[in-house]
Order: C-alpha cells, then sequence, then structure tokens
C-alpha cells in the first residue's frame, strides 16, 4: 500500500489532472491502492451532486467519492472488463461514460481539457494489460519457451494484479499438461 506521499508525488507527475474539490478522496487512496499499483491518469467530475474522483490506475479504474454525511463511496471497474471508455465536450466542461458489460459510470462536468488525456491514457493501459494477457492465454505454437519462464511468468502477472488466483491456476494446468 502506497503512502499519501507516494499517491501525491504519483499525482504531481500526471500533467493533465483536474482534482477540483478532491482532496478528501486523495487522502483515501492510498487505503485503496494495492501495493505496486500506479496511478497512469486522473480527473474529477460531478455525479447527483457531489464530486467524484476517477483515478485510472495499471489495473483498474476507481471512482471515488468522500461525502461529507455519508463516508465514502466507491465504484470499481478492472481494466480488462471494461468494454467502452466514452466521452462528449461541452464548451468548458463535459463527460466520461465507462461500461463494463453491466453497469455504466457517467462523470459530468469534467474540464474538458482533462478529458481527453483521461480518456487516451485508460484506452492505451486497457489495451496494454490486455496484450500482455493474451500473451500468457494462448501462447504462440512456434515458439518454444520453457515451462519454467513461462511458470514465472504467469506468478509476475498473477503478482502484479492482472491475473485472478482462477486464471493463474486455469493457465498454469495448462502449461503443466494437467
Amino acid at each position: 500500500m502506497p503512502t499519501l506521499a507516494e499517491v501525491r508525488q504519483q499525482i504531481e507527475a500526471y500533467p493533465d489532472r483536474y482534482i477540483f474539490w478532491t482532496q478528501k478522496e486523495i487522502r483515501h487512496l492510498p487505503g485503496i491502492l494495492d501495493h505496486g499499483e500506479s496511478i497512469k491518469a486522473l480527473t474529477s467530475g460531478i455525479l447527483n451532486g457531489q464530486t467524484w474522483l476517477a483515478v485510472c490506475t495499471d489495473r483498474r479504474l476507481i471512482f471515488l467519492n468522500y461525502g461529507m454525511f455519508w463516508g465514502v463511496e466507491q465504484v470499481q471497474m478492472p481494466l480488462d472488463r471494461v468494454q467502452s471508455i466514452d466521452h462528449q465536450f461541452t464548451f468548458f466542461f463535459g463527460s466520461i461514460s465507462v461500461f463494463d458489460g453491466v453497469n455504466e459510470f457517467t462523470l459530468r462536468m469534467v474540464l474538458k481539457s482533462s478529458i481527453l488525456p483521461f480518456v487516451k491514457t485508460t484506452e492505451e493501459t486497457m489495451y496494454s494489460l490486455r496484450r500482455a494477457q493474451t500473451r500468457i492465454g494462448s501462447p504462440d505454437p512456434n515458439v518454444h519457451t520453457d515451462v519454467a519462464t513461462q511458470l514465472a511468468k504467469l506468478a509476475e502477472l498473477k503478482e502484479k494484479g492482472y491475473l485472478t488466483d482462477e486464471e493463474f491456476q486455469t493457465q498454469k494446468k495448462k502449461l503443466l499438461g494437467n
């Protein structure tokens, strides 16, 4: 779990951040992020009259609202399950909608200049994650890699959170011929 200082350092490194009225959410992020999970993009917007922080990490999308009276509301979507991420613009603001095949989450009143960088970074991270999973999940029959190396790659993906324990066990059985 990263410290608040590490989280703030990652946020400062992202040039297109828009974190209007989300300091409470940012202070709550270290308790949500897993060890080794890094922030790729973030922005803020409005949903149901409340300010939400949208965070794209190397593993998932996190939508966070630390309410004044009602506590923390949190929506998480693993990047490998996101079906689409869409956006719209008006003069100064716009919206970002994310669909995971079952649920849709739409954040409105997002500063226009932060929308495209957030969407593009999220898409790039999604595609990178999917390429990594595809390479492990369906190896090229023309490439002869020893089983130990492939198991090490699977373990690394599981450790980084790209594979669930069930997915890891399934791929491990395939490699071992079970």
